[in-house]
């Protein structure tokens, strides 16, 4: 793991290189803080914030496929990508300094929206800062997994829109289609033998940041996120491997 510190720099700053970076961080504090206008019409207390962050969550569906999705298809179509692997460092810390390279990314993109908290006091509102804090490692949480499922879906494909499509696929079906299948779970196949809505609610990933939303750092959750951050990792070191057998 020598070169992760280096490689990690590598691809935090090969996002500043390409137009598309600055183009997705500026439509996605925008949308940020039209959502946070329009939230502050009805609520001026804590609830503000938490609805705002829970909401988060669904817009990085959009926005994280974006980030992730030349990760490793750009690398694949220009060739760079079998200098890399041919290079004194490992597929482990390929897979790992791209995930942290783009998870700093969004951190940075996300970091402005803590503002947002010190302009609800200023209005005089009521931000509850505990809530708020659990809110933000939540929704940190996450993204990691959501960036960890992008990473693996950009190893698959040279096309970076078919990754970035597929990535939302995958993303929309975890965070909404699985909370809509948990509300209808009576109309599942084999409902008496397979048990539908703990199988679902498990998977869904809004369970899984209700808890945050609610200030509370649940460890069951905070496992569950990072389960899948290693997964999606290790799926990733898989994937760049399989490259060097053929």
């Amino acid at each position: 793991m020598t070169n992760l510190p280096a490689l990690t720099k590598r691809e935090f700053t090969a996002n500043f290189y390409s137009p598309m970076a600055y183009v997705i961080s500026t439509f996605y504090l925008l949308f940020a803080g039209l959502s946070f206008y329009v939230l502050l019409r009805d609520q001026r207390d804590a609830n503000a914030m938490r609805s705002l962050l829970t909401f988060f969550g669904f817009i990085h569906t959009i926005f994280i496929p974006m980030v992730t999705m030349r990760l490793i298809s750009e690398e694949r179509k220009s060739g760079t990508l079998e200098m890399l692997v041919t290079a004194p460092v490992s597929d482990t810390e390929i897979a790992i300094s791209k995930f942290l390279g783009a998870t700093l990314f969004i951190a940075l993109m996300v970091a402005p929206t803590i503002l947002y908290s010190w302009v609800l006091q200023r209005i005089g509102g009521r931000p509850d800062y505990g809530m708020i804090k659990a809110s933000y490692i939540g929704l940190m949480l996450l993204s990691m997994a959501y960036v960890a499922i992008g990473l693996f879906i950009s190893s698959l494909t040279a096309n970076q829109i078919v990754s970035a499509i597929l990535t939302f696929v995958v993303l929309f079906t975890l965070f909404f289609l699985m909370g809509f299948l948990t509300s209808a779970v009576d109309t599942l196949p084999f409902g008496k033998t397979i048990p539908w809505a703990d199988v679902l609610s498990y998977v869904y990933f809004g369970v899984h940041l209700q808890s945050f939303g609610k200030g509370l750092v649940d460890s069951r959750d905070v496992v569950y996120f990072l389960s899948i951050v290693v997964l999606g990792i290790f799926a990733t070191i898989k994937s760049l491997e399989s490259r060097r057998w053929r």
